[in-house]
């Protein structure tokens, strides 16, 4: 079926919902008290000169950064971070040391236009902690202070960092599975599989 919504204009207003959906799980784990979002693309530059004058010059991406900052819930620092149980302690406690890896995860936004009212869903498939465990508690503040997880996504098995669709270009809605189990299924056409049956004659 052909798309028949073309939308001119979004206005990244707001961020409804961030979803983490770490590798080995089944659902995601959302927040919905988030801050702030930044991606910054690391770009590689190849040139051509003719003696010292640059003729040609194209520019690749080879690498991005998603940074988020926001109130996560405990599970998703810890798997972030890679804090963990150890053994030899008691249950409940959890710790951070030389071979502390964060789970990777796939990472789901909801950006809402409040002006068109309309709703933007951002994915990045793979992606992984880029930063050592931080942070900040301060007595007598105004508010709490919110973390800062710098992530660094990699290339995804479709080849791509990034992807993104205004949920009136659709033709399905496809937020809630978006957000609640993101994987490069939730965002690939589906392919039927043919069954061929065989009829044996007595």
């Amino acid at each position: 079926m052909a798309q028949t919504t073309i939308v001119e204009t979004f206005d990244n207003v707001s961020i409804k919902k961030i979803s983490f959906k770490f590798k080995g799980e089944e659902t995601a784990i959302a927040t919905d008290c988030n801050g702030q979002l930044d991606g910054e693309t690391e770009m590689q530059t190849i040139e051509k000169k003719c003696g010292s004058t640059v003729v040609k010059s194209k520019a690749k991406p080879i690498g991005m950064t998603v940074t988020i900052t926001s109130h996560v819930p405990v599970d998703v620092f810890r798997k972030f971070y890679g804090l963990k149980h150890d053994e030899r302690l008691k249950a409940g406690i959890y710790s951070y040391g030389p071979e502390s890896t964060g789970t990777d995860f796939s990472l789901a936004v909801e950006v809402v236009d409040d002006f068109e009212e309309n709703e933007k869903l951002l994915a990045f498939l793979s992606a992984t902690s880029n930063t050592g465990l931080t942070f900040t508690i301060e007595n007598g503040a105004d508010e709490v202070a919110a973390l800062e997880l710098e992530t660094k996504i990699m290339v995804d098995e479709l080849g791509k960092y990034y992807h993104e669709a205004i949920v009136a270009e659709l033709e399905k809605d496809l937020t809630d599975e978006w957000m609640s189990s993101l994987s490069a299924e939730t965002i690939k056409i589906a392919t039927s599989s043919t069954t061929t049956t065989t009829t044996t004659q007595a």
